[in-house]
């Protein structure tokens, strides 16, 4: 079948691939929804993929695929990812990631996420990175702060409103810390008046 460019294998509670699979030559979309995949690594070789849909499987990991240079939709909604690496291999045409419902902690492991440079959208809805926030406003200003080319963030088209908020937030929150390091620095100062400047 070395034509074959669709491949829709969802709701057949696949755990694992036969060891002969080597990839797809011609590839472009394929579809493995509701299956028991606990790992990419059967996801490799697959030059025209463009298009894979991972949701509701039992994924632990962003790691494990190979050889996918043209994917750019990448849909892992609904499963077990709990840490970006913060090494993975490359996936240069990535633009679209949706991590829905997964378990990524916290801003440290979305930005890694950035590596792939293409990345133009990214789904972290119900994963406790973003329900540990109380805005998505405030939420969106610190993703755009860290990559201000995100268009699309959490289902929210990003606009220049958007990046304006993040620059603001970017500079309140400098001055809050500026603020604090003067106060401790005030304080270290009063507890050892007589301590020389060098």
């Amino acid at each position: 079948m070395p034509k074959l460019e669709y491949l829709d294998i969802s709701y057949n509670k696949i755990e694992k691939i036969n060891e002969g699979w080597n990839g797809h030559p011609n590839l472009r979309i394929l579809k493995s929804v509701e299956n028991k995949f606990k790992t990419l690594a059967p996801f490799k070789n697959m030059p025209k993929l463009e298009e894979l849909y991972l949701a509701n499987n039992v994924i632990a990991s962003l790691t494990g695929y190979d050889g996918l240079p043209n994917l750019k939709k990448l849909h892992l909604r609904h499963n077990k990812i709990a840490k970006i690496e913060e090494e993975m291999p490359d996936l240069p045409a990535l633009e679209y990631l949706n991590l829905r419902t997964n378990a990524v902690p916290d801003l440290d492991n979305l930005f890694r996420l950035f590596s792939f440079a293409n990345l133009k959208s990214i789904n972290v809805l119900n994963c406790p990175v973003e329900l540990g926030y109380s805005s998505m406003n405030i939420f969106l200003a610190d993703v755009l702060a860290k990559n201000p080319s995100m268009k699309r963030f959490c289902k929210v088209d990003v606009t220049d409103k958007h990046r304006l908020e993040a620059v603001y937030l970017s500079k309140y929150k400098w001055e809050k810390a500026e603020e604090e390091r003067k106060r401790l620095e005030a304080e270290e100062k009063a507890k050892n008046p007589g301590e020389e400047e060098g």
